[in-house]
């Protein structure tokens, strides 16, 4: 992939649109709806709840305003990444305890470096847990292996099942309890070096990915799947390319937190929940914002399940305890309240389910641009899909290699 024509094409697209994805919809309306062109919101308010729904998976249905439709377009088409295909089939021993979605990462994992780590000795796992990577990975391909992680009980439950298991990796199979962090850690940062080096972060988390990214330098091989991209710090970690500093984005928290997304395939009973749960959070801001207006934005947080299943006064009230408030209207007069702002409530839906089409595409521009940091210290990079979204909303893998 052209890595920098690719990001100048996205970043065409996107900044035009920065005030719709760098600001939050909530905590800026109404001021913030006021961004969206308003032909944009009238064929968003002409969609029954089947198109709604079409709309959140980022299909268009009937006649959409023709800015709409080519920007949609233009950002499915350059976030269209190849994907990598094959399976490495674990026996049923070899994923004993694993839940699904981990059984259907390992396999795809090892599926990827197979045929792209035949030179590699010796690789190190950022994060590794229980080490259920390290010890496939050494049985798999005879590799001696060490598993990084801050979290002592996760590896000794994995020194325990490989005991237990009477596993063969054991003998080549180390557990190391550290943190991996920018600067000089002379206990870890030789096993990142060396052309029969493998470097591996599975999701590693905000900052972390950047760490081993620059910790990797010298190995030979570099597998980085990155997460959590709201715990990222601007400009400390974005952009961090020479290209991506020529093309900078106005990336703030709030658009950080929309690169999060998940986007797996909503079941209709999936998507009517979450219409009902963004109904209750959007009706409490706005009755916080007309009863509480001292407090600006207030954080209703995550309420039991149960909750949303109720009328609005039964959430309103629970979420105003909680937060050490008194509207003093009554339970009738909540729910006449929700009832009165329904139409606005819809508009914040809406302007949510647009702002989400832009979600994938700032998240390939943040991925771009570490692939390019990494084709600057000279590594052959690729960017694949390699998970199934529905079970691992963060797919896209950084793969480098060193040139033969």
């Amino acid at each position: 992939m052209d890595f920098p024509a690719r990001l100048e094409a996205l970043t065409h697209q996107l900044r035009p649109w920065s005030s719709l994805w760098s600001r939050s919809v909530l905590q800026g309306w109404p001021e913030s709806g006021a961004a969206y062109p308003e032909d944009w919101l009238a064929y968003a308010r002409s969609l029954d709840e089947a198109g709604e729904r079409r709309l959140d998976q980022g299909i268009l249905v009937g006649e959409p305003p023709p800015s709409l439709g080519t920007l949609l377009s233009a950002l499915q088409e350059l976030t269209s990444l190849p994907w990598h295909e094959g399976r490495h089939a674990l026996t049923v021993a070899e994923t004993q305890g694993l839940s699904d979605k981990k059984t259907h990462e390992l396999e795809r994992v090892l599926a990827l470096l197979g045929p792209r780590t035949r030179f590699i000795q010796q690789a190190v796992d950022i994060g590794g847990g229980m080490g259920h990577l390290a010890r496939l990975c050494a049985r798999t391909f005879g590799w001696r292996f060490h598993s990084i992680d801050r979290d002592t009980a996760l590896q000794d439950k994995g020194r325990r099942w490989l005991t237990r298991t009477r596993s063969p990796a054991t003998d080549t199979l180390s557990f190391i309890h550290a943190a991996v962090e920018d600067g000089l850690q002379p206990q870890i940062d030789p096993l990142f070096c060396g052309p029969d080096r493998a470097s591996i972060g599975l999701h590693t988390c905000g900052p972390l990915a950047l760490t081993q990214i620059r910790k990797s330098q010298g190995a030979g091989f570099v597998l980085n799947i990155g997460c959590c991209y709201d715990k990222l710090e601007v400009p400390r970690d974005y952009p961090v390319s020479r290209v991506g500093r020529a093309h900078p984005l106005p990336f703030t928290p709030h658009a950080l937190a929309l690169t999060t997304r998940g986007r797996p395939q909503k079941t209709e009973a999936e998507f009517a929940r979450m219409k009902r749960v963004y109904a209750w959070r959007f009706a409490f801001h706005l009755l916080s914002k007309r009863q509480f207006p001292e407090r600006a934005f207030v954080r209703a947080g995550d309420a039991p399940r149960a909750l949303y299943d109720g009328p609005f006064a039964l959430y309103a009230l629970d979420r105003m305890e909680r937060l050490g408030l008194d509207s003093g209207m009554t339970e009738g007069e909540l729910n006449a309240f929700e009832v009165s702002v329904r139409a606005e409530t819809r508009d914040l839906l809406l302007c949510h389910l647009l702002r989400d089409r832009f979600a994938r595409a700032l998240e390939v521009v943040l991925l771009i641009d570490r692939a390019m940091l990494l084709e600057e210290v000279g590594f052959e990079v690729e960017l694949l899909q390699l998970f199934e979204p529905n079970l691992s909303p963060r797919n896209l893998a950084l793969i480098a290699s060193r040139s033969a």
